[in-house]
């Protein structure tokens, strides 16, 4: 369609023109997340002036300096100044040293003198670490090659004035708390230079100011040069303001230092030091405490990994997280690294075993409940050693052959006991099961046998891709044969023939409608409405459909329900009254729209047939019983 010389046209939406980059990154919790890239656009962070759009892209105000255009928080260094480009502002410094030891020594590849050991007011600075110091906040001890270096540095001087501006907590300079946009739109066709605003001080081209008595400044071209003065590290813990004529704070005259420091009703003497915690340590000096606190870096751990803090340790830490493999229903499989799929074998087999060092193994038995196709998990068995220790039905616990009574401990093994109506064992060598008694076990490693380990669960190496591969060490995407080639005991641990299953899946129409509204909740109800933003509910979602669809009774998606409500409450999401919301309370009444018509729930029905999507069942063979539903939710 054209309008005189205007032409409408349709653009496709291309997000990488927005700055976007679409290279997923590895899935966490079943999602694929978009991250804003940093290459097209550049960094808005903490930008003090922002210029006029130029197509898709928001940019910051640069600096002019010698002929070279610089991007705002770009550093350099010249002849031992410190040049830094603050949105349209060069701030020219000289940093000051200091040396918080008697001795300190010139070395090679350092500009200031260094001290041997890496000590100052009695806090011990770890190496590559910084360390500051509550007096002068800008000062900063480095720590590097068994060597000491301080340096201060003066604050680069910002666009905005003094009531726009705020100092972070923990760091040493002020920011501008909101950005504005360039007063100064360039004229076309104009070569006139521009001039600068400091604030709300407009200063034109080559005039000279002064922003506070340690810094000089000149407008270039709209870019304010100014040099500022770095003040000396004080050895005082209160000192004066300025005097007249100068433009750094002085500690005051002493005529006689004090003789001991006096902190909390404790008496230090000159010299002495001690630790207030981890991070922060004192020394007393001239009669007045001066401490020191280690700074922690910055630290972005990977999915797979979480922020800890050791008890003595200062500073957090990126650990590997413990794995977790789930398995529930006819029966699911989560592997440690998170992958999901199904498997309906009727035999025993390796769940997970210590592939490297055989530390243990787990070992599982699934019974077919007298059906062409579905199976639960009915035991689980763990090795250590020489122990045995067998989880069977109804929570019945046995230890070499022989029943106990919960709590149990095996001394030097395991703990036993109950919890939350499951039993819970703890055993001393970094391996946790939980299991329910029903075919709900969930089964906890260390991070210390990640790469080492086999079997149903996976390899526990951080990369779900490869987690199906057999005891051979084949590499297969082929869940039935997967899963048998882990098969144990013979065939006499299966309770009946073992035939790969059918690809089609079919729910009869009785019965379809009633399976999708039990397991709407997932996504439709705002018990789970917190978790759906961080854990997928499609895979559990899916197993619901597949228990409900095959099996008989009114229960058995629950146990979809419960994995996922274990998951939720592990990145922090707890789902509150989930039992009632998925009609999975036993004590509960069951919803009418449920119980009308249940003479054809589950079992085989004349009516049409419709298609489930994306399941993995197979048709139940001729005269044969559906799944019943777990022992602990039959009414």
């Amino acid at each position: 369609m054209k309008f005189g010389k205007l032409e409408m046209r349709l653009r496709v939406f291309r997000p990488q023109s927005d700055g976007i980059r679409l290279t997923p990154p590895p899935p966490r919790n079943g999602f694929v997340e978009c991250r804003k890239g940093v290459e097209e656009c550049g960094l808005m962070e903490d930008c003090a002036v922002v210029m006029p759009r130029e197509g898709c892209c928001a940019r910051c105000k640069g600096c002019w300096y010698n002929g070279t255009d610089y991007a705002s928080h770009t550093e350099w260094g010249d002849s031992g100044k410190l040049y830094r480009c603050e949105a349209g502002v060069v701030t020219i410094s000289r940093p000051e040293c200091y040396a918080p030891c008697d001795n300190p020594k010139h070395q090679r590849h350092y500009n200031c003198p260094v001290c041997d050991e890496c000590v100052i007011n009695g806090q011990r600075v770890w190496e590559g670490r910084d360390v500051r110091i509550p007096e002068e906040p800008c000062l900063s001890c480095r720590c590097v090659r068994g060597s000491l270096s301080c340096t201060k540095r003066a604050c680069p001087v910002l666009p905005c004035g003094k009531a726009q501006q705020f100092t972070p907590v923990g760091e040493c300079c002020p920011r501008c708390s909101h950005p504005t946009a360039d007063k100064i739109l360039p004229i076309s066709g104009s070569s006139l230079p521009k001039p600068c605003i400091i604030g709300k001080e407009y200063h034109a081209h080559m005039s000279q100011f002064q922003v506070d008595p340690c810094t000089d400044c000149t407008c270039i071209n709209g870019t304010a040069v100014c040099a500022r003065h770095t003040c000396p590290v004080l050895t005082c813990t209160r000192a004066l303001p300025p005097p007249p004529g100068k433009c750094c704070p002085e500690c005051p005259n002493v005529e006689e230092a004090k003789a001991a420091c006096i902190v909390a009703g404790k008496t230090y003497q000159e010299g002495d030091t001690w630790q207030l915690d981890a991070c922060k340590s004192c020394e007393c000096h001239g009669g007045e405490p001066r401490c020191a606190m280690e700074r922690c870096p910055t630290l972005s751990c990977t999915p797979d990994q979480t922020l800890r803090q050791s008890p003595g340790q200062c500073c957090p830490k990126c650990i590997d997280i413990d794995g977790i493999c789930t398995v529930f229903g006819d029966p699911h499989y989560k592997s440690f690294d998170g992958k999901f799929y199904s498997f309906q074998g009727s035999c025993k087999y390796q769940l997970v075993s210590d592939c490297k060092n055989h530390t243990f193994s787990i070992r599982i038995s699934n019974d077919a409940r007298n059906t062409s196709h579905s199976s639960w998990t009915r035991t689980a068995t763990l090795r250590i050693g020489s122990t045995k220790i067998n989880m069977g039905r109804k929570m019945r616990i046995k230890v070499n052959g022989q029943r106990i009574a919960l709590p149990h401990i095996i001394k030097g093994i395991a703990e036993i006991g109950r919890s939350n109506g499951s039993v819970v064992l703890k055993s001393d060598i970094g391996l946790q099961m939980l299991w329910d008694g029903d075919g709900f076990l969930e089964v906890t490693v260390s991070s210390s046998y990640k790469g080492q380990l086999c079997g149903l669960c996976g390899n526990f190496n951080s990369v779900a891709r490869d987690d199906m591969r057999t005891r051979d060490g084949r590499l297969i995407n082929d869940a039935w044969r997967f899963g048998t080639s882990w098969r144990v005991g013979g065939h006499r641990a299966c309770t009946r023939r073992q035939e790969r299953p059918g690809l089609n899946s079919r729910c009869k129409a009785s019965k379809l409608t009633k399976v999708r509204r039990l397991c709407r909740a997932f996504d439709h109800h705002e018990a789970f409405s917190e978790c759906g933003a961080k854990v997928n509910p499609h895979n559990y979602k899916e197993a619901c459909l597949l228990d409900a669809c095959s099996c008989t009774g009114v229960r058995c998606h629950c146990a979809a329900y419960r994995a996922y409500a274990r998951e939720c409450t592990r990145v922090g999401a707890e789902p509150r009254n989930w039992l009632q919301a998925a009609w999975c309370d036993p004590a509960g009444p069951q919803p009418a729209w449920l119980l009308r018509g249940r003479k054809g729930f589950g079992r085989a029905a004349k009516s049409k047939e419709h298609s489930l999507p994306n399941l993995s069942a197979i048709p139940r063979r001729n005269n044969s019983r559906a799944r019943p539903p777990p022992l602990h939710l039959r009414r």
